[in-house]
């Protein structure tokens, strides 16, 4: 995603003496919030480390998501872009605009598919170039098996009362054994219970299901392989409420659980300051844990398990960077901090 280009008007030297002087922008609409919203963009790039890039796709959007094949030819990607400018007559904010794009030369050339524009879309996720699925609010859940020519919705199971922040789900993986799963947080009505559900939907079936539940945990990742052995990252006590002041700087220690199809086993729980967001499987069958350290100057942590999950040796990659990658294929990290681009191999 792409912030526009903000520029300033060079001050005058009286002005630069001025203690109370204040920075001022050349356009107008360069000082509205609404305006700089409309402008973002969501950008692919192409091209080599050493040699030149070329942007094969530029389109509008304040939110974005993509898949990519593992030979990098098929691309999928998903738009969401609101006029931040308009209101309804209630006073409330239109619905943004859902576009949805495809490739099959990487990148060359660029297809948008019939989408209805009011479908929100919050997930996409597929497991080859003609079979995938599309998650929205509501929540909603649909699949194609044609490269995304024909959508079928899927109905979801009557979810029973819970509290939640958003009409989604919290957390969507699809694991290495051709299952869906959908997790979300709920704090059952009536009852002191707090926990995540796991829904689970494998190729072909037509209904999800529940697989498990994370007793006192809010999920943050899944990763599955091909025998449907589940490792689970979560966050313990309550999701942050973003409602609540401060709410995100409470302690939510993360842990590692493992679910083998008839139990959920904790297996290791990681110190209160680091703070987990993704789990990989590596090119050897390793568990890479990709996270974070709290504090004045957070840190970004990586941590591999080679025995399942039990024991994980921990590295820290420095201060925070802007962006990552890891490639679970080739097994290389990327990192780009400030205006440098490393990488690491984590085989």
């Amino acid at each position: 995603m792409s912030e526009p280009e903000i520029i300033f008007r060079d001050k005058t030297e009286a002005e630069l003496n001025e203690p109370n002087s204040r920075a001022e922008v050349t356009e107008d609409w360069m000082a509205d919030a609404a305006e700089r919203a409309n402008r973002r963009s969501l950008s692919i790039i192409k091209g080599f480390i050493d040699g030149p890039v070329t942007t094969v796709l530029l389109e509008r959007a304040q939110y974005g998501d993509w898949w990519i094949a593992p030979d990098w030819r098929t691309v999928y990607v998903h738009t969401q872009w609101r006029d931040r400018r308009i209101k309804s007559s209630s006073g409330e904010q239109l619905f943004p605009t859902q576009k949805l794009w495809k490739s099959t030369d990487a990148g060359e050339y660029w297809q948008q598919l019939t989408w209805p524009e009011a479908d929100n879309i919050t997930f996409l996720r597929f497991l080859d170039a003609e079979r995938g699925y599309l998650i929205g609010s509501g929540p909603r859940l649909w699949r194609t098996q044609d490269g995304g020519e024909h959508w079928q919705e899927i109905a979801l199971p009557a979810i029973e009362p819970y509290i939640t922040f958003s009409e989604q789900f919290d957390l969507v993986a699809l694991g290495a054994d051709n299952t869906l799963r959908l997790a979300y947080f709920t704090a059952r009505y009536g009852k002191q219970e707090n926990l995540s559900v796991v829904l689970a939907l494998p190729w072909g079936d037509d209904t999800p299901e529940v697989e498990f539940t994370v007793p006192d945990q809010s999920v943050i990742d899944l990763l599955a392989d091909e025998a449907g052995k589940v490792h689970v990252l979560g966050w313990q006590g309550l999701p942050v409420n973003y409602s609540i002041p401060d709410d995100s700087k409470r302690e939510r220690p993360s842990m590692i659980s493992m679910w083998d199809g008839a139990k959920l086993q904790p297996l290791h729980e990681f110190k209160k300051d680091v703070i987990g967001y993704a789990l990989y499987r590596t090119p050897a069958g390793h568990i890479l844990f990709d996270g974070v350290t709290e504090g004045f100057l957070p840190n970004d942590i990586t941590a591999l398990s080679t025995d399942g999950g039990k024991r994980w040796q921990m590295t820290n990659e420095g201060s925070s960077a802007q962006g990552g990658y890891y490639d679970t294929h080739t097994g290389t990290r990327w990192r780009v901090s400030g205006y440098a681009l490393s990488k690491r191999e984590i085989p």
